[in-house]
């Protein structure tokens, strides 16, 4: 699976505090997209600490986005949220990082590094306002 439904959570997440103007909390944020509000503030605390999202505390507490949706990568959420860089498979980038040394013989590295590059080079072009704009279609 490319994207876990950590990924998935954080994308619809990010879409609605991108229609808020104001902080909202954990707990209205979660009704509004039906997602345990303990999974989203783990989330949401991740997505702060990479500076997508800003958290304030206190009675009028809660989370915005920390930049604009059309500045925000699909795939700067997916490795935040996900901490990984790779998307596919677990595989070395180069044939001299090959961790069994086998890279020349391996039948499906090839494929697999193709497969990667591409999805990686497809997700850098889109944006939280991209993934927004698909929404309302």
């Amino acid at each position: 699976m490319i994207f876990t439904r950590s990924t998935g959570y954080a994308l619809l997440a990010l879409a609605e505090l991108a229609t808020i103007k104001d902080a909202i909390d954990t707990t209205h944020l979660s009704k509004r997209i039906g997602v345990s509000k303990y999974f989203l503030a783990k989330l949401l605390q991740n997505l702060s600490k990479k500076g997508i999202v800003k958290s304030f505390k206190g009675v009028n507490g809660g989370f915005i986005l920390d930049k604009e949706p059309q500045d925000i990568k699909v795939i700067e959420i997916f490795k935040c949220v996900e901490d990984k860089d790779f998307l596919v498979y677990e595989c070395a980038q180069n044939e001299l990082d090959c961790p069994n040394n086998r890279a020349s013989v391996c039948s499906i590295w090839p494929f697999l590094h193709l497969l990667e590059d591409n999805i990686l080079t497809y997700l850098e072009k889109f944006t939280l306002e991209d993934v927004i704009r698909m929404r309302s279609c």
